[in-house]
């Protein structure tokens, strides 16, 4: 063998060996940003999310313009009396929101709805079939995964895995993973249950009030789903990801486009308001003070339609130097017939407290203003509905939440 050949060797081998060397040292990084990212202590962003935070960090207030409107009946409110705070309200209209149960607490939505299908239920000499629970519990669980509104990752497993070894995956955005179980049903996996899986499903969604998923966020998400598939020996299937991160900003452009605020505001014209005052005539139309100490008015549900609040967003104290009625727009099912109901609501508390019903530039709001907003907020619900995100449903309150 000749020196050269030697001296070749000697360098292939050495490149070998750094080649190696660097790959492994790759590998190890990547592994432990993932443990890291794939901690079970990660945050609930959902629950976390501060309420009022909105896409480009404040509300957006829908500005009336001038306009002619037809005139409506003012509305009448009631003498003035205490209501207790747990007395049960009836709205003047009905918004069928029963399918809009608590979609961050899965379990409790299941059981919302057997209940509500049991107490609902009609007295009929020849009953019509009904679906059986299990149906039902089905179609609740499957639809808290859209491929449209969410990124699903597929797990085939070839053994059993044990709900327990199920971790909280990493992500920026609601999570929620589904499992099929030994009676061949999809239910919410949670670590507390028994169940064991030969196939998974987990949705990572696309877009909410923070902004569009990201491809740092997306990466994450799938570098965890794939190191526990192989952990377990499974295969895990992802969706495309370049479609999918052009879904989540086509999906967050229209969300941002929407996604408005309406304050109607009380200016006092003298004295500012007394607060029992203010009180009694809330509750006389039927809102309700909530933990947060600002006045609800809420559906039979229990869904918030609008709010009552102090204008500068400080506790209320014995008087107010103005208040403030807050309208989401996007997260309020039948959001029309609710607002007529807010705008007369605003109208009467303003005369009834003596003050000035204004905008947030001070100006006087007339029938004509709140006629213009009404028509604006009938566009933005029917663009919705265009859509496929009918306000105040399931999708709305996860895409604005």
């Amino acid at each position: 063998m000749t020196d050269l050949q030697l001296g070749s060797l000697v360098i292939g081998g050495a490149i070998v060996v750094v080649v190696y060397a660097y790959n492994w040292w790759q590998e190890h990084r990547y592994r432990q940003q993932a443990q890291k990212a794939f901690s079970r202590n990660q945050p609930d962003v959902l629950l976390e999310t501060p309420k009022n935070m909105v896409r480009t960090g404040e509300s957006h207030r829908l500005e009336p313009i001038i306009q002619a409107r037809e005139p409506v009946a003012a509305l009448e409110i009631p003498p003035m009396r205490a209501v207790d705070s747990e007395e049960k309200t009836t709205p003047s209209f009905f918004v069928d929101d029963d399918d809009l149960d608590d979609f961050v607490d899965p379990q409790a939505a299941l059981a919302a709805r057997q209940a509500a299908l049991v107490s609902s239920a009609p007295v009929q000499t020849a009953p019509e079939p009904q679906p059986e629970p299990e149906q039902e519990d089905a179609v609740v669980t499957t639809s808290l995964l859209d491929p449209v509104l969410d990124f699903i990752a597929e797990i085939h497993a070839g053994e059993q895995i044990p709900a327990a070894n199920v971790p909280t995956f990493p992500g920026a955005k609601r999570i929620v993973t589904l499992g099929l179980n030994n009676d061949d049903q999809w239910e919410v996996v949670l670590h507390t249950n028994r169940s064991r899986y030969v196939e998974l499903q987990v949705g990572l969604q696309l877009a909410d009030r923070q902004g569009a998923l990201t491809q740092e966020q997306l990466n994450a998400f799938c570098m965890g789903v794939q190191q526990f598939a192989d952990e377990f020996d499974a295969v895990v299937t992802f969706p495309q990801r370049a479609s999918k991160l052009n879904a989540a900003r086509n999906l967050d452009e229209f969300c941002a486009s929407v996604d408005v605020l309406i304050g109607l505001n009380i200016m006092p014209s003298e004295k500012p308001f007394p607060m029992e005052k203010v009180r009694v005539l809330a509750e006389s139309a039927g809102l309700v003070r909530g933990q947060d100490g600002n006045f609800h008015y809420r559906s039979d549900s229990g869904k918030t339609l609008f709010t009552l609040c102090n204008q500068d967003e400080v506790p209320f104290g014995t008087t107010s130097e103005g208040l403030t009625l807050l309208f989401d727009v996007p997260r309020v099912a039948g959001g029309v017939a609710v607002f007529d109901y807010l705008a007369d609501f605003a109208q009467s508390l303003a005369t009834a407290l003596g003050g000035v019903l204004a905008d947030d530039n001070g100006k006087a709001l007339t029938e004509k203003s709140l006629s213009n907003i009404r028509q604006q907020l009938s566009g933005i619900y029917a663009r919705m509905d265009d859509r496929g995100i009918a306000a105040g449903s399931v999708a709305a309150l996860r895409l604005f939440a």
